[in-house]
């Protein structure tokens, strides 16, 4: 269903006249819109919040709870505003799309989770995506920019977006054989890093024509200085590694640029085979999708 969700963000925002503006999308004209069509918005403290959400305020980003002919989309006010904006157009999909709004658990919140195995919450994620970065838009800017997490660092603050976010759109976009992968270490429950503790793959998302899968759970090597570089001494890093530092062969190839994203050891890392140029279009210039 990924096109139909896209086509359908791009109908809201042409219906509510939020593309002749921008970027960043005029968040104000689409909840404009979509109160003539029964939705309220709410931010709320978590410390004080409504009564239909009391009991998972802190741990979730938003929460659709339906009211009558109307449906009351409730967002915690005390995340980032990156969060917050994707948050609130995570619940407008569950608003706009078909089938959502009979969920059972929208009233019971939701936290924005980069992966999830819900399809509905899949469907949500990139709608919100694709209302935040319209796709046609983004790639336009993306065509401007040079390859590489610098462009992802202005795109994700011309759009409001997290770099997270950004850099997951961007290589679902791209036309070229490139990744996203997430590296972090494991924590202590209070949220501090384990002493000693590895870096691991948490997730990875690939274009179309990327041809590896790294595994989540991969350990990054103690002896690859450019992952535990970056995260280490929270350093930019970029520069060639082989295959064995995220789990594939040898004799792979890879060109990897680094990020360190917070204070607990985590790395973004954008991947792509070492033979390809890093100035390379990384679109085609198909009308596509948005």
């Amino acid at each position: 269903m990924a096109p139909e969700v896209v086509a359908l963000a791009q109908d809201l925002l042409e219906r509510a006249g939020a593309l002749e503006v921008g970027p960043p999308t005029p968040l104000e004209l689409v909840l404009d819109y979509l109160a003539g069509h029964g939705l309220e918005l709410h931010y709320y403290d978590p410390k004080g919040a409504p009564a239909p959400i009391q009991g998972v305020a802190s741990a979730v980003d938003e929460a659709l709870v339906p009211d009558g002919p109307r449906a009351l989309l409730f967002v915690n006010q005390d995340r980032p505003q990156t969060r917050t904006r994707f948050s609130i157009f995570h619940g407008i999909g569950h608003f706009w799309l078909p089938g959502h709004r009979r969920l059972s658990y929208l009233g019971r919140g939701c936290a924005m989770q980069p992966l999830t195995a819900r399809p509905y919450e899949r469907q949500a994620h990139r709608f919100a995506a694709a209302m935040n970065m319209p796709p046609r838009r983004f790639r336009d800017d993306m065509s401007r920019l040079s390859f590489g997490l610098r462009a992802v660092e202005e795109l994700a603050q011309r759009y409001i977006a997290s770099v997270e976010s950004a850099a997951i759109h961007y290589v679902t976009l791209a036309d070229v054989p490139c990744a996203v992968v997430w590296l972090q270490p494991d924590c202590e429950d209070n949220g501090f890093r384990q002493p000693g503790s590895p870096l691991k793959v948490r997730y990875q998302v690939r274009s179309p024509s990327f041809p590896f899968s790294i595994r989540p759970g991969t350990p990054i090597p103690l002896d690859d200085n450019l992952f535990w570089r970056c995260s280490e001494e929270e350093l930019l890093a970029e520069g060639s590694v082989d295959g064995t530092c995220l789990g594939l062969k040898r004799e792979v190839e890879l060109w990897v640029d680094c990020v360190p994203q917070g204070h607990m050891g985590a790395v973004l890392a954008l991947v792509c085979p070492g033979d390809m140029p890093h100035d390379c279009l990384i679109y085609d210039d198909r009308s596509g999708e948005g």
